[in-house]
């Protein structure tokens, strides 16, 4: 090709280069500059959240033991089944109990012989001696009189000393029957109130959570055997970090999402918070402490016990302030922060302080007023002045 040629070339190419650029700046200036997505400025709430996961569990639950070394021979419910106060759970057998109650039971039946025998034999001795005393009087009369010997006398004398001491060592006798009896009572009674406690009854009107016991299964003292929760009444228990806990304070909204829910959003409020931190691992490992947290439900929904949720514990609240989305404000290299403002059409980059945000928004404590309109994305690369054509959202 001749050089000629090659620089005609050349020129036609730096010429379509140019007609193209001018073509993309009257398109520009005709459609009013870069194209970028605005936001007004708006006056509302924000609310400064702690936002962790949580369980639901039952406000009010009773967990019941074995009460004795025993053995399951019944267990007449089943895991959610609903109960009505004093119905029987779990019934077990103590065969060494059984034994002793039936030992229990002989020794006082034979107690109860040996106490009438004494009754009968100082009934006895008292008419025996009743008749010795009278028999005596008459001696007295007749040993004054010289009609009888001094030995025929001590020998009606020493007659009624006998009965006496006879009577008295029955009268102890008896004595020492009865209390034995009252005592072989006692330990009948307590013996019959282990023996209750082998049937497990449940304490209130309310639903079988869990039911560990087995037919045939043997057991020691202390083993939960069931729980039962009073119906409709549940919590939320939430682990949050202690670090985050600095501004939760009993009484706050508790915001609760889940899925199970749906689109509807439920409200409750910090019950108790737990005086100790305790250390839990995270998903990913990390040793963490944390403290329990109840939060207490009104309306409970769909809710059911072991659900999970998501709480937000609302800590703090400033109403009706500049409020912008948080994609909005730029941070720029030693902390300050900065939005692009939007006037007659060009960018203004604009410094601004904030405030309290949530999720989404945050607030703007100087720097924007409502109405203002400002680029969504503070991190677009739009230079000071720069003309652009909102796209309002």
């Amino acid at each position: 090709m001749k050089p000629v040629a090659k620089k005609r070339k050349k020129l036609f190419i730096l010429v379509g280069i140019v007609v193209i650029l001018a073509l993309i700046t009257a398109i520009t200036v005709l459609t009013g500059g870069t194209g970028a997505e605005t936001v007004q400025v708006r006056t509302g709430d924000i609310i400064r959240s702690v936002e962790d996961t949580g369980y639901v569990q039952p406000a009010t639950s009773y967990d019941l033991h074995a009460p004795q070394n025993a053995k399951v021979v019944q267990v007449p419910v089943d895991r959610g089944q609903q109960v009505n106060k004093g119905q029987t759970m779990v019934v077990m057998e103590n065969l060494d109990l059984s034994l002793q109650v039936e030992d229990t039971r002989s020794q006082l039946s034979q107690t109860a012989a040996s106490i009438a025998a004494a009754q009968a034999a100082v009934q006895r001795i008292e008419l025996e001696l009743k008749n010795a005393g009278e028999n005596l009087a008459r001696f007295q009369d007749l040993y004054e009189s010289g009609a009888i010997s001094t030995v025929e006398f001590e020998a009606a004398e020493l007659k009624v000393q006998t009965l006496e001491q006879s009577l008295q060592e029955q009268k102890s006798l008896l004595e020492s029957t009865r209390a034995q009896q009252a005592g072989l009572n006692r330990s009948l009674q307590n013996l019959n109130r282990k023996e209750r406690q082998l049937t497990l009854q449940s304490p209130v009107d309310g639903i079988v959570l869990s039911l560990p016991a087995k037919q045939e299964q043997v057991v020691t003292p202390g083993t939960v055997l069931a729980s039962v929760a009073v119906q409709d009444k549940l919590e939320i228990k939430a682990d949050i970090l202690s670090d985050d806990l600095g501004e939760v304070k009993l009484g706050q909204r508790v915001k609760i999402t889940a899925p199970v829910l749906g689109p509807k959003v439920l409200y409750g409020e910090v019950g108790e918070i737990y005086p100790l931190a305790v250390e839990k691992q995270s998903a990913l490992g990390v040793i963490q402490r944390r403290v329990p947290v109840i939060v207490t439900l009104a309306d409970p929904a769909n809710l059911k016990p072991g659900y999970d949720v998501k709480v937000a514990i609302e800590t703090l609240t400033h109403k009706d302030v500049p409020v912008i989305p948080r994609e909005a404000v730029h941070t720029l290299q030693g902390g300050s922060k900065e939005v692009m403002v939007v006037i007659d059409n060009r960018v203004e980059h604009r410094p601004v302080k904030t405030g309290i945000g949530d999720r989404e928004n945050i607030e703007i404590t100087e720097g924007l007023a409502a109405g203002d309109v400002i680029i969504r994305d503070g991190s677009l690369d739009l230079k000071e002045n720069t003309r652009v054509k909102p796209i309002e959202n």
